[in-house]
């Protein structure tokens, strides 16, 4: 037996306390006179004299209690229970091993020494242990089961493969967590072979191995790393002669402690060498190569390789490059006015004029009077707009709703004219009503913006921007649905933009025009308009910039190239009808899965490099392209310490394989007595025992009371 705090032991003197009160009994020197007594008889004076003891179990109980808070204090424990007493040493084992496969381990020899250290675990196993195999990235991949045939660990141990993952220990851990809580083996031991990536480890995770586990962490980390990273990209766009060129610029990270001179940083397009430079990045510095101009193509394949160490993976980086796709808008505007090119006449000029400014994203307007306009027109359009028109065809009506349905855009602009003489209709957000004229010299104006929705957000900020100085002199009235999202109101209190979700596909209406006859608002004259506009047009065509490229670890969403295709109208059937398509996405390896109709909704993309998507009904027209690169943290091979990283995980010191400790050999005496708690069994003895003294010294009290009393009365 141990203490922790042995000083407290010196309390032990208390325990003459109650032994001098049960041996000593006193009695006051000086005599009170009190009339009522002086017919008692009296006492003489006793002076102080030793008793002999008359309850010795009200004695131990006093003794006992303070004997058991003073050991508490002490902390002790059990000298004995040192490591063997908290985790078996005998017995079967449970062993699971757990090996890094993420991309930092590709870095100079770490795969090889990994696996080599896997191996030798596999050997260590003895007939009746059992082990198993669980691959880790980002997440566990359990390759062997719980078995006692070592072969069947080795073969997938040579299978196994580095990947393009970046680290995450923490799943890792909660599975064999769970693994080994519930195994019956007497003996449960974790190993954990990797470089240990600080990048990997939160250390809020709060993970505990079940009692009596060890973790035996294993580390191929190099103790000097020299390595050089592109770490990202940037993409300029500029339009020349009819051609949109990019300027390619990318960053470069020196995560070494010696500086590297001019290391050699190439672009490929396409698989050709179209640019090369040198560049100088200092230690743990970074630094940038901006490449001349190209000419954007669609679905090229850019490729930035950078210097030659001992990570390759870490010096490409892949880009996919198109030229900006223009949001193909079709306006359907009023018989009468011209069509396309749309004039200052034109009572639509003002709208376009503003999303014709627009270069991120481009717009192409095509505009058409009520009557001319076909169902044939929708193919292709990303917008429709419906700008103060009157009755519609039926087949083109028809065709309207299946376009928003199937995730069109429309914006409705309602003034004198409506499409609909119900003033009602599936796509239509709301009842139309009467106009609305607001009293000369009560201009109206915008008195509630939904700042929550996509195309107000930015104009919380009152720098950008103002609506309080629009007037509106007449509108039309709107009764939204229930389930319409009113965007705007006047300052009396009528809907002034509204939208409905009609399928996939989103519709506004505005209660006002947008031009200058009629003499209905200013607004389009207005600073705030152009600008609106174009993010109204954005948000109805659903519109994302296209990405360049994605981390490993992201899901590919594949209905937004799907539907970027279908919008730009190159996959559609041969009537020209839009269709839900179909098709094949290819990854960096080769291997292929079916997306769209009858597919899969979702890719994982999990491969560094580029993605092909080949839809059906696209003919010879290039696979849309997907560039998937490292997570950017992957490329920092700082590492922890694997007996503190354990420590953490085991809340003790850590193990190795053979059951000893990598900083003592024995547990600490202060992990010892927190296993064990002998102190708490103590205390609660202690509280126990005054307890039960208190109750016997009251008992006793009422008993010496009652004989006092009875001696009197005699």
């Amino acid at each position: 037996m141990s203490f922790l705090a042995p000083l407290f032991f010196i309390g032990l003197a208390a325990i003459a306390v109650p032994i001098l009160v049960h041996l000593i009994q006193r009695e006051r020197k000086e005599v009170i006179h009190f009339p009522s007594l002086m017919f008692l008889r009296k006492i003489p004076y006793q002076s102080v004299e030793r008793r002999r003891i008359h309850n010795w179990l009200l004695l131990a109980l006093r003794a006992a209690a303070m004997l058991l808070l003073i050991a508490a204090f002490s902390r002790p424990f059990l000298t004995h229970a040192t490591e063997k007493g908290l985790v078996a040493t005998s017995g079967a084992r449970e062993v699971v091993i757990l090996l890094d496969h993420s991309a930092s381990m590709g870095y100079a020899d770490h795969w090889t020494r990994a696996k080599d250290e896997a191996r030798k675990v596999v050997q260590g196993l003895g007939a009746e242990d059992k082990g198993t195999l669980v691959l880790f990235g980002t997440g566990p991949e359990e390759r062997v089961r719980s078995t006692s045939d070592k072969s069947q660990i080795e073969v997938a141990l040579n299978e196994a493969t580095v990947t393009s993952d970046a680290t995450r220990y923490a799943p890792a851990l909660r599975y064999a967590q769970t693994k080994l809580s519930q195994s019956q083996l007497p003996r449960k031991e974790v190993v954990l072979i990797s470089d240990f990536q600080k990048s990997g480890w939160e250390r809020q995770e709060d993970i505990r191995l079940p009692e009596g586990a060890t973790l035996a962490p294993i580390s191929v980390a190099d103790l000097e790393t020299a390595d050089l990273a592109i770490s990202s990209a940037t993409l300029a766009r500029a339009s020349f002669t009819g051609e949109e060129r990019v300027t390619l610029t990318v960053g470069l990270t020196n995560r070494s402690s010696s500086a590297m001179a001019n290391v050699p940083v190439k672009l490929e397009i396409d698989g050709r060498e179209v640019g090369a430079k040198t560049v100088n990045v200092e230690a743990n510095a970074s630094a940038s190569v901006t490449f001349p101009p190209f000419t954007a193509a669609d679905n090229q394949r850019a490729v930035v390789r950078a210097g030659s160490d001992k990570w390759a993976a870490n010096n490409s980086f892949f880009i996919a490059v198109s030229p900006s796709r223009p949001i193909s808008m079709l306006t359907v505007q009023r018989d009468g006015g011209t069509t396309s090119p749309c004039g200052p006449e034109c009572p639509s000029f003002y709208l376009n004029t503003a999303l014709s400014l627009s270069k991120s994203p481009p717009f192409k307007i095509d505009v058409l009077g009520a009557s001319r306009v076909a169902a044939s027109n929708l193919t292709g359009r990303s917008v429709v707009v419906l700008y103060d028109v009157g009755a519609l065809s039926t087949e083109f009506d028809a065709a309207l709703q299946r376009f928003v349905q199937e995730g069109g855009g429309l914006f409705i602009v309602l003034a004198e004219r409506t499409p609909w003489s119900a003033g009602e209709s599936p796509i239509l957000p709301g009842k139309l009503g009467t106009f609305v004229d607001r009293p000369i010299g009560h201009d109206g104006t915008l008195g509630f913006l939904d700042y929550s929705h996509p195309i107000f957000e930015q104009f919380k900020d009152p720098r950008q921007g103002s609506f309080a100085n629009a007037r509106f002199f007449r509108y039309r009235a709107l009764t939204p649905a229930p389930t319409d999202r009113i965007l705007a109101r006047y300052d009396d209190g009528g809907a002034a933009m509204v939208e409905r979700r009609v399928g996939t596909g989103r519709v506004i209406a505005f209660t006002s025009t947008l031009d200058e006859g009629g003499g209905w608002n200013d607004f389009p004259k207005r600073a705030m308009f152009p600008p609106l506009a174009v993010l109204v047009g954005q948000y109805l065509a659903q519109y994302a910039e296209p990405t360049a490229w994605y981390t490993v670890g992201r899901n590919l969403d594949v209905s937004s190239p799907l539907a970027a295709l279908v919008r730009a109208g190159t996959a559609s059937d041969p009537q020209g009808a839009a269709r839900k398509p179909s098709g094949v996405i290819s990854s960096p390896a080769g291997q292929q899965v079916t997306i769209g109709e009858g597919g899969v909704p979702a890719v994982a993309l999990d491969e560094q490099g580029f993605y092909s998507v080949r839809m059906q009904g696209t003919g010879d027209r290039r696979p849309f392209q997907v560039a998937v690169n490292l997570e950017p943290s992957e490329s920092d091979l700082s590492s922890l310490q694997p007996a503190e990283f354990a420590k953490s995980v085991t809340g003790r010191a850590a193990v190795t394989t053979t059951g000893q400790s990598l900083e003592h050999p024995d547990l600490t005496p202060e992990d010892i007595e927190k296993k064990q708690s002998i102190w708490w069994f103590l205390l609660m003895g202690g509280v126990l025992a005054l307890l039960t003294e208190s109750a016997l010294s009251n008992r006793l009290s009422q008993r010496f009371g009652t004989g006092f009393l009875q001696m009197n009365r005699q």
